[in-house]
């Protein structure tokens, strides 16, 4: 590999570090006066909480949790490890004093969790484990008031991490509480200067009628932008906008039967939807289909209403454990572009022609928020139509823009669609009841019929997405449905919880250092192989979904990047990932998007490369498969045998019986079997026995074997 390789650059950074921390307490004040007496230079706070400093030739960095505690799930497993033998070398001995200072002063000891750093430091010496980003991170937990984590970055960086450039002066250190936030640029990754909220809020009150000019206003834009365009596409979320623009259409198209063939439906599962509202448009993707397929009088195909999805290596999943991307916020949301966005507009440039004059009708609403009516502004102004950003001949409506929540719920209600003995409208505003919380808006379970809805209905509207989301500060949408259907959405909402902390730097999760062009600038980073690590293991056993596919992309994404960015990879990730597999690879693992063993080209015939559109795992076979269950079952046997055991095993087909010595293990993994056979000691290899048989030791001198 070129040294070249790993460089790290100064950049003018868009992060701008503040003096002061958020706030301080008692035990906070002590620690910073502990850093200045070491001769530690400071270098400024960024995110509130985070400030850096410099120790001898050491950055190091300290993450703070000032009368709150951190989330226990993101600090990792405590390893056996203390901090001195990993500083015991002379150049270290400033920081070693440090922490000497720190745990003797603040009367705590620290603790190291389990990390790539140590595994680094641990013989046999890999050289997968070397990184140019290595950090060791130590946990000091005084007090329920007070805890933080302190981060040395060891390799040969010149600057600084998260974003600081200069030392800074030292503040006055005392206790104070401060409103102050810190100054970034925008698009940074922060989300503190940001409101949320829509705003003004809107009460989802059913009213006894809707405005006769409003309907009238919808169904004459629904009526022209069918006849004056050649294709309609409704853009279906789900949602009450959505499912309102969906109604309108079908109903004209019904009484006008000459428009129905101009009628598709595109709507868009992100792979992290909220499990209700992802079943709410997959049963109404079959209804609505079986519905207008027998009410058109050319039939309605599954194909003309659409689930989009994003390719494989741009789900949420693949982004966040293979990229390293950290979970979006209100100003950073990749999600969208990356999940929803492409997509859908992939979809309408295959779909249609660039010749055909094609409409896509959007449920948007000028009273959902201050921030929506200043987009319908600017996009549509006083004009009926807006030009979509995909090309010429492709524009936009929004029929309903001028409506309410008031309006949306009341038509909802009053207005049975045309599949309403299949699946009513009332089964779309139980959800809404139920995520806007029972306490303020009744309208859950208890919703029988129209009566029920109209006495009940109440509070503010829900707001529908994915469950990860991350953007906004806490979803009480997905909270309080978590009431009403908690095996379902349980799991989605503890999950939730850890990505929205791992969005903090705090917990260590970000490498401190951002990829540029070849090398490495000052700045938040990418999250750590650690932090993966911990988010794949809890999103296992909270039995979340993860296709083998997005397993596939998530490998290869880490392995494209391990040796152009010197990513460690500890061995840990690699248990984890794999077990997503319903088959371990076994001891083969390691080949798996190897370059010598997973090949981009293959030769033909005709001695031309020939780029393969599979990889290894895509291609395993019936074979394959077996040999996996066949090594799983000779391990789990394997794990049981005792010294002086009687085994009986198959191998290459021949049968051989002795005394066990030892099993062999690496990482914790059988290798190998040694038994005492008449000729001596004998090492036999996992992967060549077939079968494996502990016998009873009456029964080991039967003449026939029973397997």
């Amino acid at each position: 590999m070129e040294q070249d390789t790993y460089k790290f650059k100064e950049t003018v950074s868009k992060i701008k570090p503040v003096q002061h921390l958020h706030k301080h307490n008692q035990q906070s004040v002590q620690l910073w006066r502990l850093l200045k007496d070491a001769g530690c230079v400071y270098f400024g706070t960024v995110r509130k909480w985070t400030s850096v400093f410099q120790l001898s030739n050491f950055y190091v960095a300290i993450h703070h949790f000032i009368d709150e505690e951190p989330i226990e799930e993101l600090i990792g497993k405590e390893t056996n490890v203390h901090w001195s033998s990993v500083l015991s070398e002379p150049e270290y001995h400033p920081l070693a004093k440090l922490i000497e200072d720190l745990e003797g002063n603040l009367q705590t000891q620290c603790c190291v969790p389990e990390q790539t750093f140590i595994d680094a430091c641990q013989k046999p010496y890999s050289v997968h484990l070397q990184s140019p980003k290595h950090k060791f991170m130590l946990w000091f937990r005084t007090s329920s008031e007070f805890s933080f984590l302190l981060e040395i970055f060891f390799t040969t960086q010149q600057i600084p991490p998260y974003g600081v450039n200069l030392p800074n002066e030292w503040p006055n250190i005392r206790v104070r509480y401060t409103n102050e936030y810190e100054s970034q640029a925008l698009f940074d990754i922060t989300e503190y200067l940001v409101d949320t909220e829509p705003l003004p809020k809107e009460a989802m009150v059913i009213q006894d009628t809707i405005d006769s000019h409003l309907i009238e206003y919808s169904q004459e834009a629904v009526k022209r932008i069918f006849a004056e365009n050649e294709k309609v596409v409704i853009a279906y979320s789900g949602g009450k906008d959505s499912s309102v623009l969906l109604q309108l259409c079908v109903e004209f198209v019904l009484a006008n039967p000459m428009y129905q063939d101009k009628l598709y439906i595109i709507s868009a599962s992100t792979g992290v939807e909220n499990p209700i509202i992802e079943q709410h448009i997959r049963t109404m993707q079959s209804v609505v289909t079986n519905k207008l397929d027998q009410l058109f009088i050319n039939g309605f195909s599954i194909d003309r209403f659409t689930i989009v999805e994003p390719e494989s290596d741009q789900t949420y999943t693949a982004c966040v454990f293979g990229d390293g991307f950290i979970p979006p916020s209100a100003t950073f949301k990749w999600c969208v572009e990356r999940l929803k966005v492409n997509p859908g507009q992939d979809d309408l440039l295959e779909r249609f022609s660039n010749n055909e004059l094609v409409c896509q009708v959007l449920g948007v609403r000028s009273a959902e928020s201050s921030n929506r009516s200043k987009s319908i502004e600017h996009h549509f102004s006083n004009d009926f139509y807006g030009v979509h950003v995909l090309r010429g001949g492709l524009r936009t409506a929004p029929p309903i823009r001028h409506w309410t929540a008031a309006d949306v719920a009341t038509y909802l209600v009053r207005t049975p669609a045309p599949w309403n003995e299949e699946y009513s409208n009332h089964n779309l505003i139980n959800i809404y009841g139920l995520a806007s919380g029972m306490m303020e808006c009744p309208i859950g379970a208890i919703i029988q019929n129209e009566n029920d809805a109209v006495k009940g209905c109440s509070g503010s509207s829900a707001r529908f997405g994915c469950w990860a989301c991350t953007v906004v500060k806490e979803d009480k949408s997905l909270s309080n449905l978590v009431d009403a259907y908690p095996e379902e959405l349980g799991p989605h909402y503890k999950m939730r919880r850890l990505l929205k902390g791992v969005q903090e730097i705090r917990y260590g999760g970000c490498t401190g250092y951002y990829r540029n062009r070849g090398g490495f600038s000052t700045g938040y980073g990418d999250l750590t192989i650690d932090i993966r690590t911990i988010l794949l293991t809890f999103w296992r056993e909270y039995n979340l979904p993860l296709s083998q596919t997005e397993v596939v992309e998530i490998i290869k994404k880490v392995k494209a990047r391990e040796i152009p960015e010197g990513l460690a990879i500890s061995h840990r990730f690699w248990a984890i990932i794999h077990r997503f597999f319903p088959h371990d690879p076994g001891p083969f693992s390691s080949a798996m998007f190897h370059a010598t063993w997973e090949p981009r080209f293959l030769i033909d015939e005709n001695n031309n490369k020939v780029k393969l559109e599979t990889v290894g795992v895509d291609r395993v076979s019936h074979g394959d498969i077996a040999w996996a269950e066949r090594y799983q079952a000779v391990c789990m046997a394997a794990r049981s045998i005792q010294p002086d055991d009687d085994i009986q095993m198959v191998v290459k087909g021949m049968m051989i019986a002795g005394k066990a010595v030892q099993v062999l293990y690496t990482k914790s993994r059988p290798q190998s079997v040694i038994l005492n056979l008449p000729q001596g000691h004998t090492e036999i290899k996992i992967p060549l026995i077939s079968e494996i048989y502990v016998i009873p030791k009456s029964n080991f001198y039967q003449d026939s074997w029973d397997f």
